[in-house]
């Protein structure tokens, strides 16, 4: 039951609010931090169109890493980039990279 005292956002019950997955923000986040900021790179390991990275590759070409399978090569290669002064976003499953990382 709705509790009508609650002061909520009138937006959360519009059925006209057009919704997109998490991965389609964060792909489109990605292209907007590299808009800002031409240290801003992307990694991923083997999963590109999935986490909708693809956006950012089409964007910078040249800024884009594509590891493979790797979690660990891909997590070590953005240290690597890190301590050379660029924002590396690394891109994989969270079952996948925090148990092989």
């Amino acid at each position: 039951m709705l509790n009508l005292s609650l002061k909520l956002n009138s937006k959360i019950f519009d059925q006209n609010i057009i919704t997109e997955s998490m991965r389609e923000g964060f792909g489109q986040g990605l292209v907007i931090a590299g808009e800002k900021n031409k240290n801003v790179m992307a990694l991923c390991a083997d999963l590109t169109d999935s986490l909708k990275m693809n956006l950012f590759k089409n964007r910078f070409p040249k800024r884009f890493i594509e590891v493979g399978i790797a979690e660990q090569n891909l997590a070590t290669v953005a240290s690597g980039l890190a301590s050379c002064g660029k924002i590396p976003f690394i891109g994989s499953f969270a079952v996948f990279s925090p148990g092989r990382n």
